[in-house]
C-alpha cells in the first residue's frame, strides 16, 4: 500500500519553489509508516571470502549522517516540516550524525559474515518514519492541495538511529576496491560521510588503535533525492 502511494507521489507534478513556503494545515492520507531510507552506507571494508567451508567475518560499524526528506523542492522547508509534524505528532530531524553497528568504545567490534565463496561488504540503511498527505492554506498556489511524502530517521533509544545492517554482494574486483571502512574516517565522524577514505581511518569504528591511509574507488550508486545536508 505504501509502495503504491509513494510511486504515485514520485510521479506527481511537484513545483520547485524559489522562496520560503508555509501552509496552515496538513491532512494525512493514512497512518504514519516506516520504510527504508534512500541511501545505504558502507560500514565495512570489502571482503573476498575464498573459504570453502565457513563464512568470513568482517568488522563493521562507523559514523553515518542521515536526515529528513520531503518530495518538494523548496528553499526553506522548515515551516512545512513543522506543519506536518504538528499533525502527525513526531519531529522531522535535521541531519543527524550517529555511530551505527555497535559501540565505538568497545575493544572488540561487531562483526558480520560474508558467505563463503562470495565477495562483498556490509551496508547500513536507516529506517525512516514517513507520512503522506495533502497541504492546504498555503501562501503559494503551486503547493496548495499538493500531496506530499515527508520522512525522517528516528532513534531507537536516546540518539541511536534505527536501521538495518546487511551484507551487499559484489564481484571480487568491487570488493577489493573497498579497501577500507569509509564510515571509520575522520570526515565521517565529523558529519561528512562521503563513501570514500580521503582521510585516515580513526580506528573508532573498529575498536582498533591503528591508522591507515586507504583510498576507496567504489561508487555507491544510491539515489539521494531530497536528502538534506548531503
Amino acid at each position: 500500500m505504501h509502495f503504491s502511494t509513494s510511486t504515485f507521489i514520485a510521479f506527481a507534478s511537484l513545483s520547485s519553489l524559489s522562496s520560503a513556503t508555509s501552509c496552515s494545515s496538513y491532512t494525512p492520507s493514512g497512518q504514519p509508516y516506516s520504510q527504508p531510507g534512500l541511501r545505504t552506507f558502507i560500514i565495512s571494508k570489502g571482503v573476498v571470502c575464498d573459504s570453502t567451508t565457513t563464512p568470513c567475518r568482517v568488522d563493521v560499524g562507523g559514523y553515518v549522517s542521515d536526515g529528513r526528506t520531503l518530495n518538494l523542492s523548496v528553499s526553506d522547508p522548515e515551516e512545512l516540516y513543522k506543519t506536518i509534524g504538528n499533525e502527525v505528532d513526531f519531529t522531522f530531524n535535521t541531519t543527524v550524525t550517529n555511530f551505527v553497528g555497535g559501540n565505538p568504545d568497545i575493544a572488540h567490534p561487531l562483526t558480520w559474515p560474508i558467505p563463503n565463496g562470495t565477495a562483498g561488504y556490509v551496508g547500513w540503511t536507516a529506517n525512516h518514519r514517513c507520512t503522506t498527505g495533502q497541504l492546504s492554506g498555503c501562501d503559494d498556489t503551486a503547493v496548495e492541495g499538493v500531496f506530499v511524502e515527508a520522512c525522517t530517521p528516528y532513534p531507537v533509544t536516546g540518539e541511536e538511529l534505527s536501521g538495518t545492517i546487511a551484507e551487499i554482494g559484489t564481484d571480487r574486483q568491487a570488493a577489493v576496491a573497498v579497501s577500507c571502512n569509509p564510515a571509520n574516517t575522520t570526515q565521517a565522524k565529523e558529519g561528512n560521510y562521503t563513501g570514500s577514505c580521503d582521510a585516515v581511518e580513526t580506528g573508532d569504528a573498529a575498536g582498533r588503535g591503528h591508522v591507515s591511509v586507504l583510498l576507496l574507488v567504489c561508487a555507491l550508486g544510491v539515489a539521494m533525492f531530497g536528502f538534506e545536508g548531503m
